[in-house]
């Protein structure tokens, strides 16, 4: 019998998802988020849903704190495709629980090894429905900082084929309780073919920005005293939890 395709695929790229472990991920990131957090208010979700519903997807996600990797696991399953997160090699082997629930690794000890897992791990984007996550910035990073310092990952995985990307501004922000409120934003695709490798990060940092624009917009509104909040279960406009 002749090897399974997509098997070798995944093997490449370092897949070692559990199913099992993943279902019980998913539900204690869900406890964590609504135990931990002021909630989980998301905009542009439904969107994304259906993009991904025609065709294989980047998302592209700015990295503030470690709150980052919970929200992917919720925000993965809420999009309901079949996802991976890029994450690098040697935190992955110290945790290596995060490879069941579908982090594949990058290894940062050369730029070929890079230039290898992302190529092997932008393969598996061969069907609708399939996702990588990245955090572009490759590290922790107040969102308020300019510029957002991307590296140039994406434009690996870019010149593999190009690869719709959907943009997804992340930021924690208090509003009336002890605890921050968990804020994000799904940009609409930007279509891999008509871009290119030169515009590629400059293009993403432009539509992160924006979504970080209007989570501080959406927040002022929110703790404006001159705003009534008849709503309680809706305290940011436009964003729904």
């Amino acid at each position: 019998m002749s090897p399974d395709p997509d098997r070798l695929a995944l093997d490449r790229a370092g897949d070692t998802r559990r199913p099992a472990f993943l279902s019980f991920a998913r539900a204690y990131a869900r406890r964590r988020v609504a135990h931990g957090l002021d909630g989980l208010w998301v905009s542009g979700l439904p969107q994304a849903r259906a993009a991904l519903a025609g065709r294989p997807l980047v998302f592209a996600a700015n990295h503030v704190a470690w709150w980052d990797t919970l929200l992917l696991l919720v925000l993965d399953e809420a999009l309901g495709g079949v996802g991976w997160a890029v994450m690098d090699a040697a935190n992955l082997s110290a945790l290596p629980f995060l490879g069941w629930v579908g982090a594949l690794p990058l290894d940062r000890s050369s730029h070929d090894r890079s230039r290898q897992c992302l190529k092997a791990s932008a393969a598996l984007l061969d069907r609708p429905g399939r996702s990588l996550w990245m955090f572009p910035q490759g590290r922790q990073r107040p969102a308020h900082l300019r510029p957002l310092d991307l590296k140039p990952g994406l434009q690996t995985i870019h010149a593999e084929g190009p690869v719709d990307i959907v943009t997804v501004s992340l930021n924690y922000v208090f509003l009336e309780k002890q605890h921050p409120a968990a804020v994000v934003h799904f940009a609409a695709p930007i279509p891999g073919a008509a871009v290119s490798a030169a515009d590629l990060l400059p293009t993403v940092e432009r539509a992160l920005l924006d979504g970080l624009a209007a989570i501080d917009a959406a927040a002022v509104e929110a703790t404006d005293g001159r705003r009534a909040r008849t709503h309680p279960g809706d305290p940011l406009p436009g964003f729904s939890p």
